[in-house]
Order: C-alpha cells, then sequence, then structure tokens
C-alpha cells in the first residue's frame, strides 16, 4: 500500500458502534419529565423512524441540522398530542447530547489499530454526525491521533457526504492527491461511492453483509474494522 498516504474515517458504525445512539435516547426519556409519562417503546420507534419527507428536507439543505433535529424531536411528540416549542425541544436535544455521550466506551483495540495505521498513514475523519464528532472523539480517547483539524464535519462545513466538496475539502488540507488516500466507512454510497466519484480508492465495512448497490469496486470489503490492518500494513 505504499502508494497511499492518508486514510479517512467515518466515525458511526465504523469507528464507533452507533448503540451509544439507541442507549443514549433511552436514557433521555426516562430522565425528562416530559417522556417519563409515554410509552418508552413507542416514542424511541418513532426518534428511530425518521419520515422519508424529513430526510428529504434534510438531504436537500432545506433544514440545517439544528432544524433537522428539532423537527425531529417535534414529531415524536406530535404522535403523543404533545405540545412543544422551541425551547424545550433544544432542552431535549441538549439533554440527550449530555447523557448519549456518556454511552460511549473506549475500545482499546480501535486505539490500538489507529495508532498502529498512524505509523505509517496521515489519519483523517470525514462525517456526517449530527452532534460533533469531537465530542465522540474524546469520549473514545482518540483525540491524540485524531486533533480537531483533521476532523472534518458535515454540520461545521455546510455540506454533507456524497458532495464531492467535503471530500476534497479533507484532501485539501492533508495537501493529498485523490489517487493517494483512502476512505473507510459503512455507507456504501457515503463512504465508498462518494469518495470513489472523486478519485479516492475506499475501504468498505460491511458488518451487515449488504449487496453493492452500484458497479464501484472498492479495493476491500470486509465485515470488521480490525480486519483492514493487514491490508493497510504489510509485514
Amino acid at each position: 500500500m505504499n502508494k497511499y498516504r492518508l486514510l479517512l474515517f467515518d466515525i458511526d458504525d465504523t469507528l464507533l458502534s452507533s448503540s451509544w445512539f439507541y442507549e443514549g435516547l433511552k436514557k433521555t426519556i426516562k430522565i425528562h419529565p416530559l417522556t417519563q409519562k409515554l410509552d418508552e417503546k413507542v416514542f424511541l420507534e418513532k426518534m428511530l423512524n425518521i419520515p422519508m419527507s424529513l430526510l428529504e428536507q434534510f438531504k436537500k439543505r432545506e433544514l440545517t441540522p439544528l432544524e433537522f433535529r428539532r423537527e425531529r424531536w417535534s414529531q415524536s411528540f406530535a404522535y403523543f398530542d404533545v405540545a412543544t416549542n422551541r425551547e424545550l425541544l433544544d432542552d431535549m436535544d441538549e439533554l440527550f447530547l449530555r447523557t448519549s455521550m456518556d454511552c460511549i466506551t473506549v475500545n482499546k483495540k480501535v486505539i490500538d489499530l489507529l495508532n498502529d495505521l498512524k505509523s505509517h498513514y496521515q489519519l483523517g475523519i470525514v462525517t456526517n454526525g449530527l452532534y460533533d464528532p469531537r465530542f465522540k472523539i474524546r469520549q473514545m480517547q482518540l483525540s491524540e491521533i485524531f486533533t480537531d483539524e483533521t476532523i472534518f464535519d458535515a454540520e461545521k462545513l455546510g455540506y454533507r457526504k456524497p458532495d464531492p466538496e467535503i471530500y476534497l475539502t479533507a484532501l485539501k488540507h492533508f495537501d493529498n492527491k485523490p489517487e493517494e488516500t483512502i476512505f473507510i466507512g459503512d455507507s456504501w454510497i457515503h463512504d465508498i461511492v462518494g469518495p470513489m466519484e472523486v478519485g479516492i480508492e475506499a475501504i468498505w465495512i460491511n458488518k451487515k453483509g449488504h449487496r453493492k448497490s452500484t458497479t464501484h469496486n472498492p479495493i476491500a470489503i470486509v465485515s470488521d474494522l480490525m480486519k483492514i490492518k493487514s491490508i493497510l500494513i504489510k509485514d
């Protein structure tokens, strides 16, 4: 892999299990006095199953990330005929953020893997995550590996994967060419197709055994993040 100099990673469901989001929601619902009175299972279901119309508005940038999060809470409350206002929605979101970050645990295997990779490559993060990825990185104890300037956050940049601009912004920061870069992530569209369309190679972390939905051919498809070490570091 000598031709490659830079590895760009997704976070959720790549470096970090998405269970933090689910567990954080459950705890938030139990803590907040308004949601304590509601059916926890149903509220969770409404929060996790986002209406397609809302997703489309978000993808088209008709809603900011903050507006999208507010709408997500608002529609879940609306199912129970609970009236809300902006203050309440923001209060719920802030409580969720504080609570969910405590659900992120340290994974020593991931730390060791990234430290090994860092001795051979530059490392960065490109994420669409709705909550500041720097919070997650700190909780995962990865701040020494991914400094703030190496984290490219869709919410702050104003464009999201698979918009070519987000990958090109990362390349510009590292002064790296697309053909010298590999993107590693779990989303076929965001982490494989998007990068490959701008000339970046990719490794697909396909934990659930999904089929490819396009003809793009990443350099590797693996079922577990740990398997990328043998691909990227040759003895």
